[in-house]
């Protein structure tokens, strides 16, 4: 206790030591005056139970001004505690927002040399180059894909940390899903010899509420991992069980090398490789990161479980939910096999125009919509399966849409595949550019509907491959 108390203190004991000198000087008094006789018994009784009383209020007294003291020192340690704390948590959230808006800078700063190194790369590729400097060609392109797929992840990842990151939650039909991304990963997996296998993925009429694009995303993720990862000749299996009433688990396992159980702390950290970089097999170390970001934000868990010289196996789990509603009186599609459909390529990073378009060419049965959500991608996905017809928007996040343009109009496998041009913004100089590149035709947003499926009917009608071109 502070001074207060120490005086306090003194005053007591001062008290309770002249109440006992008092009740003892009393008795003695009495004892001298009635010597032998009851009455001065019963006085010095009286006086020393006073004296007693007097004391242990004193002490009383004392232990409770002291416990007073005691609780307005804790209250007062409270309120310090308790405003640091809040000092703590704004300085916290500060950080966190000037985390996002730098990663936002760097994301748009690092964007702007990538496309002129990537672009003037491609440039000197398309003007027939040495071999030798093919080869110093090569690893700078490379290179700056490799940066360019860094920076969209680091972006995203920002998205997901700071709670800026657009969802679009809907019932997702797991079937379409899986048979999706199996028909993106088969060139991946037959030019490694993988075989792809499905389990539990035939029942109709599953749905998980998720992102589709999002989930698409992750699983895509999840099986490119294990063929990249797979031995030569290996097997990649994606199997669709339900471990509790309620949730879907969709689990991704390979034949592998496996992981020891000290790295599946670190499989999801960000930049953690584990021995990626050593074996040659290219990647940011973000995907893992990403996906289990994406899935949570989605109200799903991520797991991962795997053996030694057996393999492993990738898993997500999310809420099951019913299909949706169909208006009264319509009827669902009827089943059509893959070998009567086409697929049309949109390559297109906003949601909101890659659900129009999947929308309005849902009123052409025969054809499926492949959606690449980056222009590189894009490219990629074009050259693997090669589609009657490509939709393609000038503005992508990672290169810009005439680059697109370039790569598919200038490469042998994907030249005679027609592209319509879709953007926002569409001045003059634009259109005859892109029609200069090879476009068959440039739309502007909004889209007139009536006449952008008439466009559609008469591009592919006029393409004399489109009517042989089934979805692969």
């Amino acid at each position: 206790m502070g001074t207060l108390g120490i005086r306090l203190q003194s005053r007591e004991f001062l008290a309770c030591g002249l109440a006992v000198l008092a009740s003892v000087g009393l008795g003695a008094l009495v004892a001298a005056l009635f010597p032998q006789r009851p009455l001065a018994v019963s006085v010095t009784a009286i006086i020393g139970a006073l004296a007693t009383a007097l004391a242990s209020a004193a002490w009383a007294g004392t232990e409770r001004r002291a416990l007073d003291e005691e609780q307005r020192q804790l209250e007062t340690r409270i309120t310090q505690l308790e405003a640091a704390l809040e000092d703590a948590n704004d300085a916290a959230n500060q950080a966190h927002a000037a985390r996002g808006q730098f990663l936002a800078a760097m994301n748009h700063e690092l964007r702007t040399p990538l496309n002129a190194i990537i672009g003037f790369g491609q440039l000197l590729e398309m003007h027939g180059l040495s071999a030798a400097h093919g080869d110093c060609l090569r690893p700078i392109l490379r290179s700056g894909r490799h940066l360019l797929g860094l920076v969209n992840e680091l972006l995203e990842i920002a998205q997901i940390e700071t709670n800026r990151l657009e969802l679009s939650p809907e019932p997702v039909l797991i079937r379409e899903l899986v048979n999706d991304v199996m028909d993106l990963m088969l060139p991946a997996a037959a030019h490694r010899n993988v075989l792809l296998t499905t389990e539990g993925v035939a029942e109709p009429d599953r749905f998980v509420r998720a992102d589709r694009y999002r989930l698409k995303q992750v699983l895509l993720n999840l099986v490119s991992n294990a063929v990249k990862f797979n031995m030569e000749g290996g097997r990649a299996t994606v199997a669709v069980t339900t471990p509790s009433p309620g949730r879907v688990r969709m689990s991704v396992s390979d034949t592998g090398p496996g992981l020891r159980s000290e790295d599946f702390a670190r499989i999801f950290t960000p930049f953690d490789r584990l021995d990626a970089g050593r074996l040659g097999i290219e990647g940011t170390g973000l995907g893992l990161t990403l996906a289990k970001g994406l899935v949570e934000r989605m109200g799903g868990t991520i797991g991962v479980e795997s053996a030694l010289g057996i393999g492993s196996t990738f898993w997500i789990e999310l809420e099951e939910t019913s299909a949706p509603r169909r208006p009264a009186g319509e009827r669902p599609p009827s089943p059509q096999s893959t070998a009567d459909r086409v697929a049309v390529l949109q390559i297109e990073d906003n949601v909101s125009n890659t659900n129009l378009i999947e929308h309005v060419l849902a009123e052409r049965p025969r054809i499926q919509v492949m959606t690449a959500l980056q222009g590189r991608l894009g490219i990629d996905l074009a050259r693997d399966h090669r589609p009657a017809l490509i939709l393609l928007d000038l503005n992508l996040p990672d290169i810009h849409g005439f680059d697109v343009l370039r790569a598919l109009t200038t490469d042998g496998a994907t030249a005679d595949v027609p592209v319509i041009v879709i953007s926002a913004h569409v001045s003059p100089g634009q259109a005859s550019r892109a029609l200069s590149l090879g476009a068959r035709a440039v739309l502007e947003k909004p889209l007139d509907i009536p006449a952008f499926l008439g466009l559609v009917d008469d591009v592919m009608s006029a393409s004399p491959e489109a009517s042989c071109r089934p979805v692969r």
